[in-house]
């Protein structure tokens, strides 16, 4: 796949991102990141990723869009999600699924519905929101320090 660059294109917004990411992990949807993947960076078909995770495949879309959108481009969506899952790896939801469907924030011990659930940990649990962007910016971070290092050397050479 060609991505073609532009002259004028909007810097990614990372903090947004991480934002995003953070939440949908944290409400319960940790599954979105490898489903993005699969979906937009190894070309696997709608139908059968939101299968695969249980979601349908308009949500799979919409997630895809959005994270598209604080990309910047497709091309730049493709290219971070590897970056977001790598830094993201620590971060574990606290609103949980049991066998019989019931979503329980395992915080407070609430019983959420489904569609709550984003809007319960920013709400409730904010400061776990809040580590959770902290951490994946620290790692996000000590990528870009590496990557820069690395290119020293390599001028350095």
């Amino acid at each position: 796949m060609l991505c073609l660059v532009t002259i004028h294109m909007k810097p990614i917004d990372m903090k947004s991102l991480i934002n995003y990411v953070a939440l949908k992990i944290l409400g319960g949807s940790d599954y979105l990141l490898n489903a993005l993947e699969e979906y937009l960076v190894n070309g696997e078909g709608p139908a059968i990723v939101a299968h695969r995770y249980n979601i349908s495949k308009h949500q799979l879309r919409g997630y895809a869009q959005r994270i598209i959108e604080k990309s910047g481009s497709e091309c730049r969506a493709k290219k971070i999600i590897p970056i977001l899952k790598q830094i993201s790896v620590d971060v574990k939801p606290i609103i949980t699924r049991d066998e019989n469907g019931v979503y329980t924030c395992t915080i407070c011990n609430t019983i959420v519905a489904r569609e709550d659930a984003e809007e319960h940990v920013r709400k409730y649990h904010k400061d776990q929101l809040t580590l959770a962007i902290k951490s994946m910016m620290e790692k996000l971070d000590e990528i870009r320090a590496k990557k820069a290092k690395a290119v020293i050397l390599t001028s350095a050479s």
